[in-house]
């Protein structure tokens, strides 16, 4: 019975967990995570808009997992600097 609630919990608690929130960055330890998840592309651009032209050029899955920058770049228009995301392939 304990199985099957463990189960059932994390096939809930999962999906969310995966969703990137489209307007803010992930924080920095949790987006270097994604970064090393088996089968993650990290995809690098001019603001989170570059970001994403880039990654669906690729062919990468959307929604992005997470977004990053140093500065808080990825959500600022027009972008200033460097913005970082993590797609499935």
């Amino acid at each position: 019975m304990l199985r099957l609630l463990l189960i059932v919990s994390a096939a809930a608690l999962i999906p969310t967990l995966a969703l990137a929130n489209p307007s803010k960055e992930t924080e920095e330890n949790d987006f270097l995570d994604l970064v090393d998840g088996e089968g993650h592309v990290l995809v690098q651009g001019q603001g989170v808009a570059d970001v994403n032209s880039k990654a669906r050029a690729q062919g990468l899955q959307f929604p992005a997992l997470g977004y990053w920058s140093p500065e808080g770049h990825c959500f600022v228009q027009p972008a200033p600097g460097d913005c970082n995301g993590v797609f499935k392939r």
